[in-house]
């Protein structure tokens, strides 16, 4: 691979899209420490990897989207990145996100906007945005993204490529600088399941060092037909704008032809709205303690917005944010009924399809994404069949804690039933 000849392509591809932020000198580094391989040895061997910029990439600025840490270079690699290097990956470079990983549109004070590869001008979503765009755009085959209450699911949606957040505890998050620490996840962005699942088998390895990791009891889960889905009744898709909408009962219409047993269950979207506001209050306040040195200077190192934000979490009770805690609590018993006497859930990823930059942030972004964050569930995005002229739009799997393996054999399942009908859209319009 001609590392530097690779990086100039894509930096003159990027001037379009600003999907990177800081490139690699080299794709490979020294490898530290011992891992419990699961994987044969150069398992990546010449695939190419984005990084969310709140990963940590030795020898490259470590700085989670924030101006104050424009400076931060990294001293080594997060645990992820070394796994990667280790199966062979190539690092090409570091992406743009939201400031904090705060927000899902990609809009960056210090680093620029991301553009959605399919509609200059319209978002990539976020937080992961850089992270969705760059595989999208075909410039590197997979990028690493962090997913709080849906941050890679909705670029994945968006972008129209495969964003997976695996159950919690089964990526290691040290190297990650941290939005809250109960509900942040390394996740996966890719053009297919495959893919997903090889880089997945590298970065599935228990951390001792990392307080979050969890232990489970993998298991080789095979698909057995017909698999029952729990998707959104009538009432429930009401709030879903028209395309999103269209794509998904289209969607579940080429999966009952397929064979799989389609239950239709309310969704009190209430409840779930309460619970998103309920975390993003929760990584307010976390952020008022971990930015706590750069909140104290005044130079523009964090954006006035951003400070009005975390200002608002600082300033709740002690009561406010216990009960914060209890509202995303109650959401285990929602995902509890979802999946009661049926295999996985299968909602939209996100209710609306990429917007304009200058079109207002919908308040209902994450509603469907933050159920898995909240519940530790593991949950996957997969590109819906929609019109050529439309913009993507994603199809949201979750299972239960731990059946990460399940998951991933459903979501290439229902992949190839749902691209093989994106393919034959394509071709009659």
């Amino acid at each position: 691979m001609d590392v530097l000849k690779l990086i100039d392509d894509i930096q003159q591809r990027d001037r379009e899209i600003g999907a990177f932020v800081a490139f690699a000198k080299s794709t490979s580094s020294p490898i530290d420490g011992q891992f419990q391989a699961k994987n044969a040895e150069n398992a990546l061997q010449d695939w190419t990897f984005a990084v969310k910029s709140n990963i940590a990439v030795a020898g490259l600025a470590h700085t989670a989207g924030i101006g104050g840490y424009r400076d931060r270079i990294a001293s080594e690699d997060a645990f992820c990145v070394a796994r990667l290097r280790a199966a062979g990956a190539g690092i090409i470079g570091t992406v743009n996100m939201e400031e904090a990983a705060l927000g899902a549109v990609t809009n960056n004070p210090h680093f620029g906007k991301t553009h959605n590869p399919h509609r200059h001008g319209y978002t990539a979503g976020g937080s992961s945005g850089g992270s969705a765009a760059a595989v999208a755009a075909g410039m590197v085959r997979v990028a690493l993204g962090t997913d709080t209450m849906g941050s890679c699911r909705i670029p994945a949606a968006y972008c129209g490529v495969v964003g997976f957040k695996p159950s919690y505890g089964r990526i290691s998050m040290r190297g990650v600088e941290p939005l809250s620490r109960r509900l942040d996840h390394v996740g996966i962005l890719a053009n297919t399941v495959a893919d997903v699942r090889e880089v997945f088998a590298v970065l599935d390895c228990f951390d001792a060092n990392d307080a979050g990791a969890r232990r489970y009891n993998a298991k080789l889960a095979t698909s057995v037909k017909p698999v029952r889905l729990a998707v959104l009744d009538d009432a429930s898709r009401a709030g879903l704008d028209a395309d999103v909408r269209r794509d998904y009962e289209g969607a579940l219409d080429q999966i009952a032809r397929a064979g799989y047993q389609l239950t239709e269950r309310a969704v009190d979207q209430a409840k779930l709205a309460t619970a998103r506001r309920a975390g993003l209050l929760i990584c307010e306040a976390e952020l008022s303690v971990t930015l706590a040195d750069l909140l104290a200077k005044d130079d523009g190192g964090v954006s006035a917005n951003l400070r009005k934000l975390i200002a608002f979490g600082a300033a709740k009770s002690a009561a406010d944010i216990s009960n914060a805690h209890a509202a995303i609590d109650a959401t285990a018993a929602v995902l509890r009924e979802q999946l009661s006497d049926v295999d996985a859930v299968c909602w939209p990823t996100a209710p609306q399809t990429a917007f304009a930059f200058s079109a207002p942030v919908p308040a209902n972004q994450a509603d469907f994404t933050c159920l898995a964050n909240f519940t530790g569930a593991p949950a996957i995005s997969l590109p819906m069949p929609c019109a050529p002229s439309n913009m993507p739009s994603g199809l949201q799997l979750m299972m239960a804690s731990g059946e990460d393996e399940a998951l991933l054999n459903l979501a290439e399942s229902l992949a190839t039933i749902v691209e093989s009908n994106r393919r034959n859209a394509n071709n009659t319009t």
